[in-house]
């Protein structure tokens, strides 16, 4: 094989030499027949001690050529230092015995090939700058042709061909592949257009007989010669290069011959020589367009940036910092951590250093690769047709980590400029539920995953300021995937410049009736047996075995490929013994991928740190929520979040109606009695004196009775069970603040609610007047009483919480804090009438020495009951209103789960811990499993106890 040295050197970071590079050697490794070195990346210094390290047979050189000057390298600290041509020619005349071959694809490199080639037999220059594509193309054909056996003329020759091939493909299609039309693509800025055609721009040089591009190039075919003509003029080629004087004749000669050379004295192609290019044609195609839309997403967005006031710029430094904390920090590095095969990185090549410019190589896609996967596909053919880029892969293959990369990115990016679109991740699984506009599901996950209130979310999404990172297509339910597929495209049609990633399975992509408007598309492939053995290598010696196994196994090397399993792999089988390994993995794959997860879940909780928790509980209660997740179809798991739904058993839904009517009852007449007491009792103490000395103390003759303590307490009660059993959902409330704008949308729709409630309490008073007095007489007084004050005052109470809401990002965020919220505005909201009651309670006694002594008895006995017994029930209604029923409900469903053996009570801490053993990562407020494959396995480890009878369900 010959041994083909690569050299790059880009110092000034104005070239993708990394995809080049990249790109050439992977066509040349299909090739077979070259062993590839390197040397990316070179010092000027080192290009002696690589040529002499590697003694390569042909020397590739990628980079700038500066003409005269000679060719650009870098110096230690990586600035740029030119190599004249006199120093190129001297390190290859140390060299001339080894190397056969040097081609410098760098622009203007001609005068260095002019000087190398006196002591290297054949030389590649570039006499004009040359297109970046053309380039690769010469590559392509020239190493296609050594590999086949050609002589370095003949494959010089083929790379000119490859050139044309690509020209008169270009020329002659007017169906050119619609992926290079997307607008937001930014494209590559080419060098100007010059005279000569791509494929007479490389220069072959031959140390016995010098040939340049315009003697050598491609001739027509058919076309019959003068005798005089039927082989090149070499004379005339020796007076064009030496004298460097030509005569108009001799040119006009030497063109004649160019024109009219018969094919046959080009080489022979070898057999599927064109098909070859044309593939190597349609694969960088691919890729260019690939890495451009992943290098560029979020570039068309960045022409919307917003004016912001000092507000909004708070307001959206906040929400970044979410977004960062919870997916990068909370999902992202914990993925990453000491993990070397799910970082889905680079391939890793001698003296390779990163170029953190060229972010398409986070991906651990082979790109050739891809484009098989996609190639014989739908998706292949509808590339281009949208703006949406689709991220494909198989389960475990890292799609929801090159999503975040690509947010992290953005992320990096927006916190630079706060003006610009930002980047936000949602997980698709949970529109299924409601199948809302994906405006407005969007506005109830901003809400809910990120406490961004409708008054901030709305405008962003309007105003197409968010950049959507769309993870989990696949995890809709089927029935519903088609369905979420359209809305997507709904969206991107209302909202053309708002820029979306989605993430999905790629088989489940392909089995979709409806098809995302998609810009680009990539599919994630699985690792290559180096890697997997250079990962495991890494990681010591408590995973020989395991290498072994792999090795000598195919299958069980083929199973390994799949980032996530080798991750899982790597940790649960350190340590182990061979026998034990081929027990359990020479199995069905069913079995072997439940061996696989059982593992790891047993070596995580098997920590040498203590835990409170048994093995077996901490099993039981994970399956039970992963089962409970799949069913309801959440990804991301909030406390606060678990509804009544979560209840499967008649028994126990009716056990949590009962108890959460039971509670609210309770509390309510527990509260009105304390409640009516104390301010009963401060009142009284207060204002004694004053009443008692002015009344001759007839004040204490009429105390109040007990039966208008009977009446708030009954009346509490009656209305808080109401209330309580109107309401089905369990509905948190977030940071609120009042806005008077919030409040003109609002104010009707509360009015009529609060009058609603009015009239369903005053019924409810003339009840308990008809129950007090055993008798139907009572009951249009009760009724009529109710109409008069709960009316009015609800309809008030309601009109006043119509302007509250929450206009800004909620800072912190902890588990269960909806409820927290919840119960600190039930607070707020139940003492604020009972205040106000007080007062003009205190008000009254205090004019009450310009009453008669007659009617200050009155006045207490009246008055004071009427508006204490007023502002507490208000207190309550508006308590249950504003957090209360939310609380209540919370905590007898969190009971009942509790008592089932659902779930801890300290349910943040058994997830904490969970966290803690990487079962699941922490988001925020809310918790995901580990992987989404791990979340089904718990599931379906519940499904299998319930099934087999060793669980029940709730």
């Amino acid at each position: 094989m010959q041994k083909l040295l690569i050299l790059s050197s880009n110092p000034d970071r104005d070239l993708n030499l990394n995809r080049e590079v990249s790109d050439l050697i992977t066509a040349i490794q299909r090739l077979g027949n070259f062993e590839i070195r390197f040397g990316l990346e070179a010092c000027s210094h080192q290009l002696p001690e690589l040529l002499a390290e590697h003694s390569p047979q042909v020397v590739h050189f990628c980079g700038h050529g500066a003409g005269e000057k000679g060719l650009v390298f870098q110096d230690e600290d990586g600035r740029k230092q030119f190599v004249s041509t006199e120093i190129l020619a001297r390190i290859f005349k140390t060299f001339s015995t080894e190397i056969n071959c040097t081609v410098l694809n760098a622009c203007d490199s001609d005068c260095q090939a002019e000087a190398i080639v006196e002591y290297v037999n054949y030389v590649i220059g570039m006499n004009q700058p040359i297109l970046d594509k053309a380039a690769y193309l010469f590559s392509i054909g020239f190493y296609k042709g050594l590999a086949a056996g050609k002589t370095i003329e003949q494959a010089y020759e083929m790379g000119c061909i490859a050139i044309q091939i690509w020209s008169e493909t270009n020329s002659q299609s007017t169906q050119s592949r619609q992926y290079r039309k997307a607008e937001y693509i930014v494209e590559a800025l080419q060098p100007e257009q010059y005279a000569l055609p791509e494929h007479l721009k490389p220069v072959l040089r031959k140390k016995s007989m010098l040939l340049s591009s315009s003697i050598n190039s491609t001739p027509l075919q058919g076309v019959s010669l003068p005798s005089a003509l039927s082989e090149p003029p070499l004379d005339l080629a020796h007076d064009v290069i030496e004298q460097k004087v030509v005569p108009e004749e001799t040119v006009a000669n030497i063109n004649l011959a160019q024109e009219a050379l018969p094919f046959p004295t080009q080489p022979k192609l070898p057999p599927g020589f064109v098909a070859f290019v044309k593939d190597g044609i349609e694969r960088k195609e691919y890729k260019d367009y690939v890495r451009d839309a992943y290098d560029n997403f979020g570039q068309f967005s960045a022409s919307n940036a917003a004016n912001l006031t000092k507000e909004q710029y708070e307001q959206r430094k906040v929400f970044l910092g979410k977004v960062k904390q919870f997916w990068i920090k909370g999902f992202l590095e914990p993925s990453l951590q000491n993990n070397l095969a799910m970082k889905l990185g680079r391939e890793n090549h001698p003296n390779e250093k990163a170029d953190v410019s060229q972010r398409i190589e986070t991906l651990s896609v082979e790109l050739d690769d891809s484009f098989e996967e996609l190639r014989e596909t739908r998706i292949y053919e509808e590339i281009g047709q949208g703006r949406t880029l689709l991220i494909l892969g198989d389960p475990g293959s890292g799609k929801t980590v090159a999503l975040l990369q690509l947010a992290q990115r953005l992320i990096e990016r927006s916190e630079r400029n706060l003006s610009l679109p930002m980047p936000v991740v949602f997980n698709l699984s949970s529109w299924a539920k409601d199948q809302k506009s994906i405006a407005d599901w969007m506005i109830d996950e901003l809400r809910e995953k990120y406490q961004v209130s409708k008054s901030l979310s709305e405008p962003w999404i309007t105003q197409q300021q968010l950049i959507l990172l769309m993870d989990g297509l696949d995890e809709v339910r089927e029935e519903n995937r088609n369905g979420c597929v359209r809305a997507l495209n709904d969206f991107i049609g209302l909202y053309p410049q708002t820029e979306v990633a989605v993430c999905s399975r790629v088989r489940d992509y392909e089995a979709l009736t409806e098809r995302l408007q998609i810009s680009s598309a990539l599919c994630l492939q699985p690792l290559s047996s180096e890697q997997i053995y250079q990962f495991l290598d890494g990681l010591g010696e408590s995973l020989t075995n395991l290498k072994v196994l792999l090795r000598n196994n195919t299958e069980l090397d083929q199973f390994a490929k799949n980032p996530l399993i080798i991750n899982l792999m790597s940790v649960a089988y350190q340590g182990w013994l061979i026998e034990d390994l081929k027990l359990h993995l020479y199995s069905a794959s069913e079995h072997r991928n439940q061996h696989v997860f059982n593992a790891y879940i047993d070596r995580r909780l098997e920590q040498k740190s203590t835990s409170e928790y048994s093995k077996n509980d901490v099993l039981h209660w994970l399956s039970w929520l992963a089962n409970r997740m799949v069913q309801e179809r959440q990804t991301i798991f909030l406390i606060e979040k678990m509804q009544p739904t979560w209840l499967q058993h008649s028994l126990s839904r009716m056990i949590y109606k009962l108890g959460t009517l039971m509670l609210s009852g309770i509390l309510a007449g527990l509260i009105s009695f304390l409640l009516s007491m104390l301010h009963f009792r401060f009142v009284f103490l207060l204002l004694y004196e004053a009443f008692a000395a002015y009344n001759d103390g007839e004040f204490l003759k009429e105390p109040i009775s007990l039966n208008g303590l009977e009446l708030i307490v009954l009346t509490g009660v009656f209305s808080s069970v109401i209330m309580t059993g109107l309401s089905k959902e369990i509905s948190t409330l977030g940071q609120l603040s009042w806005s008077w704008r919030r409040a003109k949308k609002r104010l009707f729709s509360q009015l009529f609610t609060g009058a609603k409630f009015g009239m369903i309490l005053a019924i409810g008073l003339g009840v308990v007047f008809a129950w007090r007095s055993r008798g139907f007489g009572d009951l249009f007084v009760g009724l009529l009483y109710g109409l008069i004050f709960f009316v009015p005052s609800l309809a008030l109470l309601f009109g006043l919480g119509s302007g509250l809401g929450s206009s800004e990002v909620v800072k912190k965020t902890k588990p269960n804090q909806g409820i927290i919220n919840s119960f600190r505005i039930c607070f707020l909201a139940g003492l604020t009438p009972e205040f106000l009651s007080v007062l003009w309670v205190l008000s009254l006694g205090l004019n009450s020495d310009k009453l008669p002594p007659g009617q200050v008895v009155f006045s207490v006995n009246g008055q004071l009951l009427g508006l204490l017994a007023g502002g507490l029930i208000l207190g309550l209604i508006a308590g249950l209103q504003y957090g209360g029923i939310a609380c209540i409900q919370h905590f007898i469903l969190r009971f009942v789960l509790h008592k089932k053996g659902k779930i801890p009570w300290n349910y943040a801490k058994l997830l904490d811990f969970a966290s803690s053993r990487l079962l699941m990562k922490k988001i925020g407020n809310g918790y995901v499993f580990f992987h989404r494959m791990l979340l089904e396995h718990f599931d379906s480890m519940y499904q299998a106890k319930a099934n087999s009878g060793n669980t029940h369900k709730n």
